[in-house]
Protein backbone atom coordinates (compact mmCIF):
# COMPACT_ATOMS: atom_id res chain seq x y z
CA UNK A 1 0.00 0.00 0.00
CA UNK A 2 1.44 3.31 -0.89
CA UNK A 3 1.97 6.76 1.67
CA UNK A 4 2.75 9.63 1.61
CA UNK A 5 6.17 11.00 3.07
CA UNK A 6 7.00 14.24 4.31
CA UNK A 7 9.99 16.06 2.74
CA UNK A 8 13.65 14.77 4.74
CA UNK A 9 15.66 18.20 4.33
CA UNK A 10 14.65 21.84 4.96
CA UNK A 11 15.74 22.57 1.40
CA UNK A 12 13.09 19.61 0.00
CA UNK A 13 10.40 21.67 2.20
CA UNK A 14 10.90 24.42 1.21
CA UNK A 15 10.82 23.72 -2.55
CA UNK A 16 7.37 21.75 -1.49
CA UNK A 17 5.63 24.84 -0.43
CA UNK A 18 6.96 27.05 -3.13
CA UNK A 19 5.55 24.12 -5.74
CA UNK A 20 1.84 23.82 -3.61
CA UNK A 21 1.75 27.81 -4.09
CA UNK A 22 2.99 28.16 -7.48
CA UNK A 23 0.42 25.45 -8.61
CA UNK A 24 -1.89 27.72 -6.56
CA UNK A 25 -0.92 31.07 -8.32
CA UNK A 26 -1.46 29.33 -11.99
CA UNK A 27 -4.98 28.16 -11.10
CA UNK A 28 -7.93 30.34 -12.13
CA UNK A 29 -9.19 31.38 -9.12
CA UNK A 30 -12.58 29.49 -8.76
CA UNK A 31 -10.43 26.33 -9.32
CA UNK A 32 -7.89 26.93 -6.55
CA UNK A 33 -7.57 24.04 -3.77
CA UNK A 34 -6.26 26.52 -0.61
CA UNK A 35 -7.94 29.71 0.99
CA UNK A 36 -6.32 32.78 0.08
CA UNK A 37 -5.98 33.08 4.05
CA UNK A 38 -3.90 29.55 4.25
CA UNK A 39 -1.57 30.61 1.42
CA UNK A 40 -0.98 34.20 3.08
CA UNK A 41 -0.10 32.09 6.27
CA UNK A 42 2.45 29.52 4.07
CA UNK A 43 3.96 32.58 2.56
CA UNK A 44 4.64 34.16 5.70
CA UNK A 45 5.71 30.65 7.54
CA UNK A 46 7.99 29.53 4.04
CA UNK A 47 9.59 32.62 4.81
CA UNK A 48 10.11 32.29 8.41
CA UNK A 49 11.31 29.18 7.72
CA UNK A 50 13.55 30.16 5.39
CA UNK A 51 15.13 32.74 7.49
CA UNK A 52 15.44 30.22 10.83
CA UNK A 53 17.30 27.72 8.79
CA UNK A 54 19.63 30.50 7.15
CA UNK A 55 20.37 31.00 10.97
CA UNK A 56 20.73 27.94 12.20
CA UNK A 57 23.55 27.54 8.95
CA UNK A 58 25.08 30.81 10.61
CA UNK A 59 25.03 29.82 13.67
CA UNK A 60 27.04 26.29 13.22
CA UNK A 61 29.73 27.79 10.67
CA UNK A 62 30.04 30.21 13.66
CA UNK A 63 30.43 27.34 16.25
CA UNK A 64 32.71 25.44 13.91
CA UNK A 65 34.86 28.38 13.90
CA UNK A 66 34.88 29.01 17.82
CA UNK A 67 35.74 25.19 17.81
CA UNK A 68 38.50 25.14 15.58
CA UNK A 69 40.08 28.84 17.23
CA UNK A 70 39.60 26.81 20.71
CA UNK A 71 41.09 23.51 19.66
CA UNK A 72 44.22 25.82 18.94
CA UNK A 73 44.48 28.21 21.66
CA UNK A 74 43.79 25.00 24.36
CA UNK A 75 47.23 22.82 22.54
CA UNK A 76 49.29 26.12 23.17
CA UNK A 77 47.76 27.05 27.02
CA UNK A 78 48.89 23.01 27.60
CA UNK A 79 52.05 23.51 25.81
CA UNK A 80 53.18 26.90 27.39
CA UNK A 81 51.53 25.76 30.84
CA UNK A 82 53.30 22.32 30.85
CA UNK A 83 56.78 23.89 29.43
CA UNK A 84 56.57 25.97 32.56
CA UNK A 85 55.85 23.39 35.06
CA UNK A 86 59.18 21.58 33.46
CA UNK A 87 61.20 23.93 33.55
CA UNK A 88 60.24 25.06 37.51
CA UNK A 89 61.21 21.15 38.23
CA UNK A 90 64.49 21.86 36.17
CA UNK A 91 65.19 24.88 38.32
CA UNK A 92 64.33 22.93 41.96
CA UNK A 93 66.60 20.08 40.59
CA UNK A 94 69.52 22.87 39.81
CA UNK A 95 68.59 24.46 42.86
CA UNK A 96 67.96 27.77 41.82
CA UNK A 97 64.75 27.64 43.77
CA UNK A 98 64.29 25.72 46.75
CA UNK A 99 61.64 22.58 47.07
CA UNK A 100 58.85 24.24 49.52
CA UNK A 101 58.18 27.00 46.80
CA UNK A 102 56.65 24.32 45.25
CA UNK A 103 53.47 24.44 47.54
CA UNK A 104 53.05 28.00 45.85
CA UNK A 105 52.02 26.44 43.13
CA UNK A 106 50.01 23.57 44.18
CA UNK A 107 53.74 20.66 44.15
CA UNK A 108 54.99 19.08 46.27
CA UNK A 109 58.36 17.41 46.41
CA UNK A 110 56.87 13.62 47.13
CA UNK A 111 54.89 14.31 43.07
CA UNK A 112 58.30 13.55 42.12
CA UNK A 113 58.19 16.20 39.48
CA UNK A 114 56.12 14.82 37.78
CA UNK A 115 53.55 16.71 34.94
CA UNK A 116 49.83 16.90 36.50
CA UNK A 117 47.08 16.26 34.18
CA UNK A 118 46.45 18.57 31.91
CA UNK A 119 43.97 16.52 29.45
CA UNK A 120 40.78 18.38 29.92
CA UNK A 121 39.28 21.71 30.42
CA UNK A 122 38.86 21.41 34.18
CA UNK A 123 42.59 20.54 34.79
CA UNK A 124 43.67 22.80 32.23
CA UNK A 125 41.87 26.01 33.95
CA UNK A 126 42.61 24.23 37.33
CA UNK A 127 46.62 24.26 36.85
CA UNK A 128 46.90 27.19 35.08
CA UNK A 129 45.04 29.46 38.03
CA UNK A 130 47.29 27.34 40.16
CA UNK A 131 50.64 28.17 38.17
CA UNK A 132 49.80 31.63 37.59
CA UNK A 133 49.44 33.04 41.27
CA UNK A 134 51.73 30.51 42.43
CA UNK A 135 54.38 32.39 40.25
CA UNK A 136 53.17 35.48 41.59
CA UNK A 137 53.55 34.92 44.98
CA UNK A 138 56.66 33.35 44.63
CA UNK A 139 58.33 36.18 42.70
CA UNK A 140 56.48 38.56 45.24
CA UNK A 141 58.14 36.77 48.26
CA UNK A 142 61.42 37.89 46.69
CA UNK A 143 62.06 34.45 44.56
CA UNK A 144 63.75 35.23 40.30
CA UNK A 145 61.41 34.93 37.96
CA UNK A 146 60.99 32.07 35.37
CA UNK A 147 61.82 32.59 31.96
CA UNK A 148 61.59 31.22 28.78
CA UNK A 149 58.54 30.92 28.88
CA UNK A 150 57.96 33.68 31.30
CA UNK A 151 54.76 33.65 33.21
CA UNK A 152 53.45 36.69 31.01
CA UNK A 153 53.66 34.67 28.18
CA UNK A 154 51.98 31.83 29.85
CA UNK A 155 49.04 34.19 30.94
CA UNK A 156 48.41 35.34 27.27
CA UNK A 157 48.07 32.00 26.37
CA UNK A 158 46.04 30.51 29.40
CA UNK A 159 43.84 34.10 28.77
CA UNK A 160 43.14 33.61 25.22
CA UNK A 161 42.27 29.67 26.19
CA UNK A 162 40.03 30.94 28.63
CA UNK A 163 38.18 33.52 26.17
CA UNK A 164 37.62 31.04 23.50
CA UNK A 165 36.00 28.20 25.97
CA UNK A 166 33.94 30.98 26.81
CA UNK A 167 33.35 32.45 23.56
CA UNK A 168 32.61 28.51 22.29
CA UNK A 169 30.14 28.38 25.24
CA UNK A 170 27.92 31.39 24.25
CA UNK A 171 27.88 29.76 20.20
CA UNK A 172 27.09 26.84 21.29
CA UNK A 173 23.78 28.01 23.50
CA UNK A 174 23.06 30.11 20.12
CA UNK A 175 23.15 26.97 18.37
CA UNK A 176 21.56 25.58 20.59
CA UNK A 177 18.68 27.91 20.94
CA UNK A 178 18.43 28.23 16.70
CA UNK A 179 18.12 24.55 16.35
CA UNK A 180 15.21 23.87 18.97
CA UNK A 181 13.63 27.04 16.85
CA UNK A 182 13.99 25.68 13.89
CA UNK A 183 12.76 22.01 15.00
CA UNK A 184 9.14 23.76 15.94
CA UNK A 185 8.88 25.35 12.60
CA UNK A 186 9.70 22.14 11.20
CA UNK A 187 6.65 20.48 12.78
CA UNK A 188 4.58 23.50 11.48
CA UNK A 189 5.95 23.28 7.85
CA UNK A 190 5.30 19.54 7.90
CA UNK A 191 1.75 19.25 9.08
CA UNK A 192 0.76 22.22 6.40
CA UNK A 193 2.14 20.17 3.83
CA UNK A 194 0.42 16.79 4.92
CA UNK A 195 -2.72 18.86 5.41
CA UNK A 196 -2.50 20.50 2.04
CA UNK A 197 -1.29 16.66 0.65
CA UNK A 198 -4.28 15.24 1.64
CA UNK A 199 -7.19 18.07 0.43
CA UNK A 200 -5.52 17.43 -3.28
CA UNK A 201 -5.38 13.45 -2.71
CA UNK A 202 -9.46 14.75 -2.05
CA UNK A 203 -9.55 16.91 -4.87
CA UNK A 204 -7.51 15.04 -7.70
CA UNK A 205 -8.20 11.23 -7.07
CA UNK A 206 -11.01 10.62 -9.20
CA UNK A 207 -9.50 11.77 -12.39
CA UNK A 208 -8.08 9.40 -14.96
CA UNK A 209 -4.40 7.53 -14.17
CA UNK A 210 -2.53 9.85 -15.80
CA UNK A 211 -3.92 13.05 -14.91
CA UNK A 212 -3.73 12.71 -11.11
CA UNK A 213 -0.14 11.60 -11.42
CA UNK A 214 0.28 14.95 -12.97
CA UNK A 215 -1.46 16.67 -10.38
CA UNK A 216 0.12 15.01 -7.69
CA UNK A 217 3.45 15.46 -9.35
CA UNK A 218 2.87 18.97 -9.75
CA UNK A 219 1.94 19.39 -5.86
CA UNK A 220 5.51 17.25 -5.25
CA UNK A 221 3.59 14.41 -3.19
CA UNK A 222 5.94 11.76 -2.51
CA UNK A 223 4.60 8.59 -2.48
CA UNK A 224 6.45 5.20 -1.33
CA UNK A 225 5.22 1.55 -0.39
CA UNK A 226 5.42 1.34 3.51
CA UNK A 227 8.31 -1.15 3.19
CA UNK A 228 10.17 2.01 1.46
CA UNK A 229 10.14 1.06 -1.78
CA UNK A 230 9.33 4.33 -4.28
CA UNK A 231 6.32 4.21 -5.94
CA UNK A 232 6.56 5.69 -9.09
CA UNK A 233 3.00 7.83 -9.55
CA UNK A 234 5.21 9.85 -12.22
CA UNK A 235 4.98 8.21 -15.05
Amino acid sequence: MAAKRLPATDEERVKVLQAIMDQEELLPKEETILPVRTLHEMRNLTLTFEGSSFCFKQAMDDENRADKQYIDLFKNAQLYISHFIQVLNLCIIRNEIKPSSLLHYGLEETDGFTLPDLSSEETLLEWGDKVIKGETERTYNGGAPIYNPAIAKVKVHYDLFKESLYSLSIYRKNTIRCEANLSELRDKVDQIIWDVWCQIEDRFWDLPDDARKKKFKDYRINFYYQAGEQLSVFG
